[in-house]
């Protein structure tokens, strides 16, 4: 990658050589799994545990696992799991050693709270820094998945000269870092610069696009969107938290969805629908032949999150808003259903078997064996939760002694 500057590891732990990525097809029940952990309690302590079973029994963090401090991200590349503070700044990833024991990598330091995550193949972890309000330039990090070290940053801008679409009065918050090709591709959200979360410019899709590895502009310290594109079908693309606003899927295509209600962080609401859009591959542009309005297909649901889970198709959270619900209501109440969308058919699949749940934030999606796992959590307990992709029905499985998982990771294959 040209970077402006080579970012130094601070180094706690010998570095351990983790295997190469790919696609899972061992047996995950005979192997393990890590989890990203939240215990219940006024501190919400959060631990990586590794567990044999998922299916059967009780998951607590009790005598087990390893701590994390505060508030964190969790994110898979390839075999390596990366785990980022939001108010410790500081990243630490986890791999399985050639015994089979699962330890720490490294860790490296950062100046603010990463809040969007990226990769490119199963070799290398992007993160991104954003503000609420402040017009600085924000910093994109990379790191190598196989040693966990820190490999450089450079500032970027989501501005550019031609159009300044992210625009004097508002600060853009990535929720996605897609590469795909020689393109990295960001969707993002536009808040008022006023400190009030106000997204006012919230009827129009954005999505900034660079050349990739990110370059300096000459003249400049920073990098620059080659072109910034919008759509006004929809409203912007991702919720706050989310890390796949945009998603590629095995085609080449990238899509992304977009939410709009006060009740998914949106304040005012949006007037236009809440929807998916692609970016066909070999494309630089929203297709003007394509729009999936989520909205219309569900008698009046929003799209609270989604991740490829294979083929053309997304798992996804739908819910549906209503004049009751307070701003931000989708990421503490019970509200959320769990779908399978079929991005090109444009269908939509329910998961009858799993309740209405809450869920914040969620880790990438990793497929095993055609399974994926999910925690559900309800206003009286949590459980794991196996579906099966190809019938789209789930299996209930161990109760979870603590507020929830954020995430289900494969470090084994």
């Amino acid at each position: 990658m040209n970077q402006s500057k080579i970012y130094t590891s601070l180094i706690l732990a010998a570095a351990l050589t983790a295997c190469g990525g790919g696609s899972s097809s061992n047996d995950a029940e005979t192997a393990g799994f890590t989890l990203s952990f939240v215990n219940n309690g006024e501190t919400s302590t959060e631990y990586v545990l590794a567990e044999k079973s998922l299916m059967e029994g009780t998951i607590s963090s009790q005598g087990a696992g390893h701590e994390q401090a505060g508030w964190n991200f969790y994110y898979p590349v390839g075999n390596t799991l990366f785990v980022s503070g939001y108010t410790e700044f500081n990243t630490t990833s986890y791999a399985i050693d050639a015994n089979g024991n699962f330890n720490e990598l490294n860790t490296f330091l950062f100046d603010s709270s990463f809040n969007t995550f990226g990769n490119v193949d199963d070799t290398t972890f992007l993160a991104t820094n954003s503000f609420w309000y402040q017009h600085d330039d924000m910093t994109m990090y990379s790191a190598d998945a196989a040693t966990g070290r820190a490999t450089g940053k450079i500032n970027y801008t989501i501005y550019n000269d031609s159009t300044g679409t992210a625009g004097e009065g508002s600060v853009p918050w990535p929720t996605a870092l897609t590469v795909r090709d020689d393109h990295l591709y960001i969707p993002y959200l536009k808040f008022k610069d006023d400190g009030e979360n106000g997204t006012s410019d919230n009827n129009t899709a954005f999505v900034a696009i660079f050349d990739y590895p990110l370059v300096v502009k000459e003249g400049t310290d920073r990098a620059e969107p080659i072109k910034i594109i919008t759509d006004n079908r929809t409203s912007n693309i991702g919720t706050h938290g989310s890390t796949t606003g945009l998603i590629t899927t095995d085609n080449g295509d990238l899509y992304g969805f977009s939410a709009g209600s006060v009740a998914s962080g949106h304040n005012p609401a949006s007037e236009k629908p809440s929807g998916i859009l692609r970016i066909a591959k070999g494309a630089t542009e929203f297709d003007a032949d394509y729009f999936f309005n989520i909205e219309e297909a569900t008698n009046g649901q929003e799209i609270f999150w989604f991740d490829n889970i294979g083929g053309n198709k997304a798992l996804a959270r739908l819910f549906t808003p209503n004049d009751t619900q307070g701003a931000w209501s989708a990421y503490s109440t019970p509200i959320l259903k769990l779908v399978i969308i079929d991005l090109v058919e444009k269908t939509i699949t329910d998961i009858e078997d799993i309740p209405l749940h809450v869920k914040q934030t969620t880790s990438s999606i990793e497929v095993m064996d055609g399974k994926v796992y999910v925690s559900a959590t309800t206003a009286e307990d949590s459980y794991v939760y196996q579906i099966d992709i190809a019938t789209a029905t789930a299996v209930k499985g161990a109760k979870i002694e603590g507020k929830g998982i954020k995430g289900f990771h494969d470090l084994y294959n």
